[in-house]
């Protein structure tokens, strides 16, 4: 052990060159140490996602960029440098765009450092209200539900896929829509503002290996979770069992208290925005997959 901790400072120092202070050392190491984590953070934030796929892709351009180099081989090192330069802003963009999607839609609305309004609070304490009720009532039915609740992502866009209705948000209305053999019980219902703004809306399938056993409609679900911030929660007409799914995660079997504690905490009680939001999301422990038992089938 005293061997190691000797070595370890002392290749630091090698690599800094002659002449180096202790005082430089523990910089060094500081400064490996806080990359290290840093990298270690976001490779938990974007893992069993699209956007490791571009990581990796940097990651081999840049091992061609250091053997060009070590080959002298400039032509190749000179493309492959500027190549790399414009990469990674763009990677940058790919692999959190949906946080930037995020904060411009905070500051397009006026809410990039505050929170909701009176007014806001309480139409969204109805939608949790309303949505609950009807899940519930949906998994008892055993009939299948896919609802979309906007956040800060707009859903306007998922919303003109379907058929507009623009009414009031109620457990009555949740329960007629998704009436099996009714002429809008496919596709997903979007509430927007408080209000139900359309039904019959087609929703992007996610391509995350780690949901392969699960049915096309928890898929949609994860997959809108992914692109847009809204709240998704899904009924499976197989086993009668609410999900919810948010920022590309699907929490399941969840009973009435369950899924009215995560509605409100992420409705009605949301977490910091803008820049305070993405730290929080990127120091929290990464969330652990369930138990194979407990997950769910369309």
């Amino acid at each position: 052990m005293t061997a190691l901790a000797v070595a370890v400072p002392g290749f630091v120092q090698y690599l800094l060159g002659p002449g180096s202070t202790w005082r430089e050392v523990g910089l060094a190491l500081a400064d490996l140490a806080v990359v290290g984590f840093l990298v270690y953070r976001v490779l938990l934030l974007i893992r069993g996602t699209r956007a490791i796929n571009v990581l990796v892709g940097l990651f081999l351009l840049g091992i061609g960029y250091l053997a060009s180099q070590w080959a002298n081989l400039v032509a190749l090192n000179w493309v492959l440098g500027h190549f790399l330069s414009y990469s990674f802003i763009f990677g940058v963009i790919v692999l959190f765009q949906a946080d930037i999607r995020r904060g411009l839609a905070h500051l397009g609305r006026g809410t990039f450092l505050v929170g909701l309004s009176v007014d806001e609070r309480h139409a969204q304490v109805g939608v949790v209200d309303a949505v609950a009720r009807a899940a519930v009532e949906l998994a008892r039915r055993r009939h299948g539900a896919l609802i979309a609740v906007e956040r800060i992502g707009d859903l306007s866009e998922i919303a003109e896929t379907g058929v507009r209705i623009d009414a009031a948000a109620s457990a009555e209305l949740l329960l007629a829509l998704f009436q099996p053999g009714g002429a809008l019980h496919d596709g997903a219902v979007v509430l927007q503002r408080g209000r139900l703004a359309a039904a019959r809306c087609l929703l992007p399938l996610t391509v995350s290996p780690k949901l392969r056993d699960v049915g096309t409609r928890h898929r949609a679900a994860v997959g809108l979770a992914e692109e847009v911030d809204a709240a998704v929660v899904v009924v499976s007409e197989e086993r009668g069992e609410i999900s919810l799914a948010v920022e590309g995660v699907l929490h399941r079997r969840l009973d009435e208290g369950a899924l009215r504690q995560l509605l409100a905490r992420l409705l009605v009680e949301p977490e910091p925005r803008g820049l305070a939001g993405l730290l929080a999301r990127v120091a929290r422990p990464p969330s652990q997959d369930p138990p194979e038992d407990r997950r769910a089938a369309v």
